[in-house]
């Protein structure tokens, strides 16, 4: 990750839906740190992430929700904008 910008950083809790979440941001953010741990998850890019939900029900392979993705969403830094169809944070 290169020190232009300012951190932006999720961590979810460890799952089948975070797995899939970590896939999508992968592909999307091939900049971002991505760190795996016991109990979570940690995603930390520059700038800007954001998780297509859209993206994240074809990964899954079935029906998935920004609601349900708050669920498994345990902090993060940064400005967070919730849509029906994303979640996008901002330095």
């Amino acid at each position: 990750m290169s020190s232009n910008g300012h951190k932006v950083a999720l961590k979810l809790m460890v799952g089948q839906e975070a797995d899939a979440v970590v896939s999508v941001l992968a592909e999307a953010h091939p900049e971002a740190v991505i760190q795996r741990y016991p109990a979570y998850v940690s995603i930390e890019g520059q700038n800007r992430l954001t998780v297509e939900i859209p993206r994240v029900i074809e990964a899954l392979g079935s029906d998935y929700d920004v609601t349900r993705f708050l669920v498994i969403l345990s902090s993060y830094v940064g400005a967070i904008d919730v849509n029906d169809d994303s979640v996008t944070l901002t330095a």
